[in-house]
């Protein structure tokens, strides 16, 4: 499993009324501005730990952006304490969480943006490499 799809794993067992997306929110989305919207995008793919002449671990960088419903009725802060709590109990390592903005690019919805960048090291076989392809 990639790492993108790990974190959307996480994402919908903890927000499950969320829309989760990965690398792209499909166009006929772009406008629910009702609904909490989570979009997950690698931002980082690295060779870790070497030995006996080849690397064994990846290390590898997500960015979850939430894009934050116009009806959500929960704290926002809440909501990202309990998404950071249920990604590091995933073993990911929060790298930083960005101040929360508007999106100014729309004049009807202003829409309330958060991003978090996570990152973990993993070997080769938790990605899925059997020594073949």
């Amino acid at each position: 499993m990639t790492p993108v799809n790990m974190i959307k794993d996480v994402v919908q067992k903890t927000f499950p009324d969320f829309q989760v997306f990965t690398d792209s929110i499909p166009g006929e989305y772009i406008e629910d501005y009702a609904t909490t919207q989570v979009l997950i995008k690698e931002t980082q793919s690295d060779i870790g730990a070497q030995g006996d002449m080849t690397f064994n671990t990846m290390r590898v960088g997500v960015d979850v952006q939430l894009f934050y419903g116009t009806e959500l009725d929960t704290d926002m802060l809440l909501v990202e304490i309990k998404l950071m709590k249920a990604l590091e109990q995933a073993g990911w390592v929060i790298g930083y969480s960005q101040p929360r903005y508007l999106d100014l690019s729309n004049t009807d919805v202003q829409q309330t943006i958060k991003i978090i960048s996570i990152n973990n090291e993993f070997t080769l076989e938790e990605l899925g490499y059997d020594n073949g392809i």
